[in-house]
C-alpha cells in the first residue's frame, strides 16, 4: 500500500499560511507606527536637545547652527545607534498638506480634502475610496464605512483576501466532492501499487513452463502472497466502485461542480476499464489453476494408458491399477470443474478431443509398445509418473488434489517394487 502524504501537504500549507499572516501583520504594524510617528512630530526638524522625551531616538541634536538657512545638516550618530541607518535629512511631515498627496491638486472651494482613516493623510474626493463592511467584512464592523487612500486600500484588501482564502479553504475541505475525491484517490494509488506485483507473481504461478520440482517451497510462498494480493485487490476494487457511485450522488450547486463531477467520473471509469479486466483474467487463471492441473494430469495418464494397452501382457497385469488411478483423477477433475463453475460435459468433450489428437508416444519408446519388454515399460512408466507427480506438487497447494496425488504415488511405488524385483537375478 502506498502511503498517503496529503495530510503532510495540508499541514505544511497551513504552517506557511500562518507564517505569511504573521509577516503581513508585522508589516502592517510597522506601517502604522511610521504613520503615527509622522503625525506626532511637531515640526519637520526635531528638537536639538539630546534629552528629548520622544520614544524614538533623536538623531538631529548635533545640527550645526551656522547652516540653518540652507538646510544643510551635519549628523553625528550616537554610540548606541552607530550600526543603524541614518537618513540624510529629516522626514517630511505628510499630514495637513495643502494639496492632494496622490494627484497633487490643491485644496480649495471646488476641491475638498478628505483624510484617510488609516494614515490620516489628506486626499481629494477623486483619489479617496469609500469602503464598507460589505467589501471587507474581516476588517470593518457591520454597517461601518471608512475612507482609504489607494495605498491603504491595498493593505486592508490584502488582509481581507487572506481571510477569504482561509475561509474558503476550510469550507472546501468539507465539500462532499472533495471528500470523495480524497478517498477515491487513495484507493486508486493503492490499486496502482499492488496490481503490477500481483501480475508478476501470478505469472510465475500460472505459467506451467516455469514449474519445477526444485522450486516447490518457493511456489507455496509465492502462491500465498498472490492469494493475499488477490484478496486485497478485490476489496480495493469494491471500494473504488463504491466511491465512483458516490460521485454521481454528490450534490452539485454550480455549473463548475457539474463539470468537475463529469471529469472525475470519466477519468475513473477509464481507469477501471483499463485495470479491472486484467485483474479478472488473472483471478480466473488462479481460480482454474487446480482444474487445469488436474486436466493435464488426466490427459497424460490417458495417453500413457493408450500406449500401455498396446502391450497385452503388460496391460493384463497393471491395467486395473491404471484404471483405478485414472478414475480417482477423473473424480478430482469433476470436483474442480464444478468448483470453478464450468460445464462438465463441455469440458469432458474438450479433454477427449485433446487425448485422441496426439499421436506420439509420451513414454519415449524407441519401438512400438507391443514389441517392448516389460522391464522397459515399467521403467518408462515410473519415470513418467514421477514427473507428473512433481508437476502436481508444484502447481497446486498441499491440500488440493490429495486423492490424485496419493493414487499416483501408490501406482508409482507398486511399479517400482515390481521393477526392482525383476532386476534381481
Amino acid at each position: 500500500m502506498i502511503r498517503d502524504k496529503s495530510s503532510i501537504y495540508f499541514q505544511c500549507r497551513e504552517e506557511a499560511r500562518i507564517l505569511k499572516k504573521e509577516t503581513d501583520k508585522k508589516e502592517f504594524l510597522t506601517f502604522m507606527s511610521e504613520r503615527s510617528y509622522n503625525n506626532n512630530q511637531p515640526s519637520p526638524i526635531p528638537s536639538s536637545s539630546p534629552t528629548s522625551t520622544s520614544p524614538f531616538p533623536n538623531i538631529f541634536f548635533n545640527k550645526s547652527s551656522n547652516n540653518n538657512n540652507n538646510n544643510n545638516y551635519n549628523f553625528k550618530p550616537s554610540s548606541s545607534s552607530s550600526s543603524s541607518f541614518i537618513p540624510s535629512r529629516p522626514r517630511e511631515k505628510l499630514v495637513n498638506k495643502p494639496y492632494c498627496f496622490n494627484c497633487g491638486k490643491e485644496f480649495g472651494i471646488f476641491t475638498s480634502k478628505i483624510s484617510c482613516d488609516l494614515c490620516n493623510i489628506n486626499f481629494c474626493v477623486t483619489c479617496i475610496k469609500k469602503i464598507s463592511s460589505k467589501d471587507i467584512t474581516g476588517v470593518l464592523r457591520e454597517g461601518q464605512v471608512k475612507n482609504y487612500c489607494p495605498k491603504c486600500v491595498f493593505i486592508v484588501t490584502k488582509e481581507e483576501t487572506n481571510r477569504k482564502f482561509s475561509f474558503y479553504c476550510e469550507k472546501s475541505l468539507q465539500d462532499p466532492i472533495y471528500l470523495v475525491f480524497n478517498e477515491i484517490t487513495l484507493v486508486r494509488k493503492s490499486i496502482t501499487g499492488c496490481l503490477p506485483n500481483f501480475e508478476y507473481l501470478a505469472e510465475s504461478v500460472t505459467n506451467f513452463n516455469n514449474a519445477s520440482a526444485k522450486n516447490r517451497e518457493t511456489f507455496l510462498q509465492v502462491y500465498n502472497e498472490v492469494i493475499t494480493l488477490q484478496n486485497d485487490l478485490s476489496v480495493l476494487f469494491k471500494d473504488f466502485d463504491k466511491h465512483l457511485k458516490l460521485i454521481s450522488i454528490c450534490p452539485a450547486t454550480t455549473q463548475k461542480q457539474d463539470k468537475i463531477k463529469s471529469n472525475m467520473k470519466s477519468t475513473y471509469v477509464s481507469f477501471l476499464q483499463q485495470n479491472l479486466p486484467k485483474f479478472k483474467t488473472i483471478q480466473n487463471q488462479l481460480l482454474h489453476l487446480e482444474m487445469n492441473t488436474c486436466t493435464n494430469t488426466y490427459i497424460y495418464l490417458s495417453r500413457i494408458s493408450l500406449d500401455n494397452r498396446l502391450n497385452r501382457e503388460f496391460w493384463q497385469k497393471y491395467g486395473n491399477a491404471f484404471q483405478e488411478t485414472m478414475g480417482i483423477v477423473k473424480q478430482d477433475l469433476f470436483n474442480a470443474t464444478i468448483k470453478c463453475g464450468e460445464n462438465w460435459e463441455k469440458h469432458k468433450s474438450l479433454i477427449d478431443d485433446l487425448i485422441v489428437s496426439e499421436e506420439r508416444s509420451h513414454l519415449n519408446l524407441l519401438v512400438p509398445p507391443n514389441k517392448e519388454i516389460e522391464s522397459t515399460l515399467l521403467r518408462k512408466n515410473i519415470e513418467f509418473l514421477s514427473k507428473v507427480l512433481d508437476q502436481i506438487n508444484v502447481r497446486v497447494k498441499p491440500d488440493e488434489l490429495k486423492n490424485s496425488k496419493i493414487s499416483i504415488q501408490q501406482l508409482r511405488d507398486n511399479l517400482s517394487i515390481v521393477h526392482k524385483q525383476g532386476l534381481v537375478f
